[in-house]
């Protein structure tokens, strides 16, 4: 188990990057499909979907920047940037 005081703690961060990506393009591809098939669900009443995708679009690129942001913070402490 890695702990936040070993040197490791950034190795985590680097491997979070690639599936946090490819979930916030997939929050990202069903936020424009539901956008466009907007009346079809104001028909069903499930308008409240394109609410779930915007969040989990708006949630994914706020952890990439986190992610990101704590990458170049650890490179930093450890002098490989």
């Amino acid at each position: 188990m890695r702990t936040m005081r070993g040197g490791n703690h950034g190795q985590s961060d680097t491997d979070a990057i690639l599936p946090v990506a490819i979930g916030t393009a997939v929050w990202c591809a069903l936020l424009v499909i539901l956008l466009l098939a907007h009346s079809t669900l104001a028909e069903n009443g499930t308008t409240w979907w394109i609410g779930a995708a915007a969040v989990g679009a708006v949630s994914g690129v706020g952890g990439l920047i986190f992610l990101r942001w704590r990458k170049r913070r650890a490179l930093r402490r450890t002098g490989q940037e």
